[in-house]
């Protein structure tokens, strides 16, 4: 129960009690009063009547009259007159009935009794009798009915006022509640976030306390994230021109070769600096480096353009960068010679003096490494033979795919989401003791009656427009599939998606109407999506999770370090990319930046899952650097 609901309760117990308190006390006091007026009108009544029969003859006709009349003029129940003896001489008693609109049970509740007048009728100087009467009450009851009813409409009018005033008095003293609750409640799902210090001294000192709590919180956060940079430059950056070493660009490479939703429409680029000991002769070591860091900026500037685009440098004199799109094969590999050539001039360096072959291939699923780079040092002996600019291209091979254009493609998946051409994979993601964390749901669309991995079409649908509409198909599917089998399934939703206002409706709709089978719902976002949408993938994630979803990223570490704010989003998960684990355990370069990464993820209470597991080695050397679970082909 809310504190608000809690002093609520409190204030109307107090209002019950002190109002209900008043009520009856006036009420009784009232009673009382009434009573005590009868008694007192009885006994005057009494001694008038008394002092009259002293002062007349005493024959009984006289005596029959004069109670008669007194009888007649008042108010009374009975007036009774007796001699010494207890013998009644004369006698009236009310006879008729009253319209006493009084009910029953308040009768009985508050019973007017007042007692009898007595007094003493005189003959001289002896005693001739005693008269006794008692005033009808049903006329006090029926006032003391109505003033109570008129206390409780009073009472119950005070009550509604100070119902009115307690709420505004009520906001405005827990409106800086309303704030620390706020905030509490942000801490409770790692939201380290700051308030302003309200002026009540108990909640002040409350406050103070969670933001000193937010503040260290996020020192600590600053600090784990400046050494996990640090890290990530020692162990996977070449440190002068800031691309990915050979080590990590060859992890990069094999994750694209085998990541099922790596987009397959993509090429790599090779270039080398040719002549580079008679360079540093000529030029000198300073302009040297300055030319293989301006090298490094152009590729590392080619390779911003999607998230699936990376570059590196393989050894001295050799760079390599693999971008998206093999339709333009040939214009991205003229289009990075003229760059380089631009950054020779803007170095002052004379273009004479550099050669920069450059030799690139469509990038095939599957092949093995050793293979594509042989294959390309063999591109590259040829364009060294075309001279200093020298390029060779090696075109994709036309295969049905490729041979496709926009509108065959768009034709092709709106037929596979149109005519139940979609279905879900299945893959397990474990803990390290075996148990199922969740399944993994990776969307398969059926093209040429093949049902195709996401590599295969997500480049083109994401160029048509058309992968918000297949992530709402996936959603709903894997809803289906959980109302079903009642399991834990992950589902992928891309950063297209995500920025997508129409999907983003649809699918809180959907969760809307599935919220007992939410929560074995996993739904995760790409890297990229913290790192560029960040203000919608905080207010998308804190819907997701109002509907009982857990939300997480996936492929995180290449870029984590740049991702602000990592503890407002309310992340449930993180999945650690499949190029930083490669061979994790054979290869020690990333085990701190492992370390640290899951360090990060822990003391913001999310778990942390390792992708692309090839073999059971690896998955044990990932349990010892305090990785929560791990999926891949290596996990059945």
């Amino acid at each position: 129960m809310s504190l608000i609901k809690q002093l609520w309760i409190g204030i109307i117990l107090i209002l019950l009690l002190a109002m209900g308190g008043s009520f009856f006390i006036s009420t009784l006091t009232a009673k009382a009063y009434l009573e005590q007026q009868l008694q007192l009108k009885n006994i005057d009544n009494a001694n008038s009547l008394a002092l009259s029969i002293t002062q007349m003859p005493k024959d009984p006709v006289s005596l029959e009259l004069l109670i008669a009349a007194q009888f007649d003029s008042g108010h009374y129940q009975y007036i009774r007159f007796t001699d010494p003896a207890g013998e009644v001489i004369a006698e009236r008693h009310f006879q008729g009935t009253t319209t006493d609109s009084v009910p029953e049970w308040f009768n009985r509740m508050l019973n007017i009794a007042p007692k009898p007048g007595l007094a003493q009728v005189q003959d001289g100087w002896q005693q001739y009798g005693t008269i006794e009467l008692l005033s009808h009450s049903s006329y006090a009851k029926q006032k003391l009915w109505h003033s109570t009813q008129q206390l409780l409409q009073w009472l119950l009018i005070a009550a509604l006022v100070c119902g009115l005033l307690g709420t505004v008095i009520l906001r405005f003293i827990t409106n800086p509640l309303n704030q620390a609750v706020i905030q509490a409640e942000a801490i409770g799902q790692r939201h380290f976030v700051t308030s302003s210090e309200p002026k009540t001294r108990e909640l002040r000192r409350l406050v103070r306390a969670m933001n000193k709590l937010s503040v260290s919180v996020k020192a600590m956060l600053d600090k784990e994230r400046q050494k996990l940079e640090r890290l990530q430059i020692a162990s996977q950056k070449d440190p002068l021109t800031n691309l990915s070493n050979r080590e990590h660009f060859v992890n990069l490479l094999d994750s694209a070769t085998v990541r099922e939703d790596h987009e397959q429409d993509t090429a790599i680029y090779l270039t080398r600096l040719l002549n580079l000991a008679e360079l540093n002769q000529h030029l000198g070591r300073d302009k040297v480096d300055q030319l293989l860091a301006g090298l490094g900026q152009v590729l590392n500037d080619v390779s911003q353009g999607s998230t699936d685009d990376f570059a590196g440098r393989l050894n001295g004199t050799d760079f390599a960068v693999v971008l998206s799109d093999t339709h333009q094969i040939e214009k991205n590999a003229h289009r990075i010679s003229a760059h380089m050539l631009d950054k020779l001039r803007e170095l002052g360096i004379d273009t004479q003096l550099v050669g920069l072959p450059l030799a690139a291939s469509s990038l095939k699923t599957g092949e093995p490494r050793g293979q594509l780079l042989s294959r390309l040092d063999g591109l590259l002996a040829l364009a060294e033979q075309k001279g200093n600019r020298g390029i060779v291209v090696q075109k994709p091979e036309q295969t049905q795919g490729l041979q496709r254009n926009l509108a065959d493609w768009r034709v092709s998946i709106e037929q596979a989401i149109n005519h139940s051409g979609i279905a879900l994979a299945e893959f397990p993601v474990r803990d390290h003791s075996g148990g199922v964390i969740h399944f993994e749901r990776p969307v398969r669309l059926n093209i040429d009656d093949n049902w195709q991995s996401a590599g295969y079409f997500v480049g083109w649908a994401r160029r048509l427009g058309l992968l918000a509409h297949i992530d709402e198909h996936v959603l709903s599917t894997a809803l289906g599939d959980i109302k079903a089998k009642n399991l834990p399934y992950a589902i992928n939703v891309s950063e297209s998606s995500l920025c997508d206002a129409h999907f983003r409706t649809r699918a809180l709709e959907l969760l809307g109407q599935t919220l007992e089978f939410n929560a074995h719902l996993w739904i995760e976002f790409p890297e990229s999506c913290a790192i560029r949408q960040m203000p919608l993938l905080k207010q998308f994630s804190r819907a997701l999770r109002d509907l009982g979803c857990k939300v997480g990223l996936e492929h995180v570490g290449l870029e984590f370090t740049r991702i602000e704010e990592l503890q407002g989003i309310g992340l449930d998960y993180l999945k650690i990319d499949s190029a930083i684990i490669r061979d994790v355990d054979n290869q020690s370069t990333n085990h701190s930046y492992i370390q640290s990464l899951c360090r990060i993820g822990h003391s913001l209470g999310m778990t942390m899952i390792a992708e692309g597991v090839m073999t059971r080695a690896e998955q044990h050397t990932l349990a010892t650097l305090d990785t929560d679970g791990a999926t891949g082909p290596g996990i059945q």
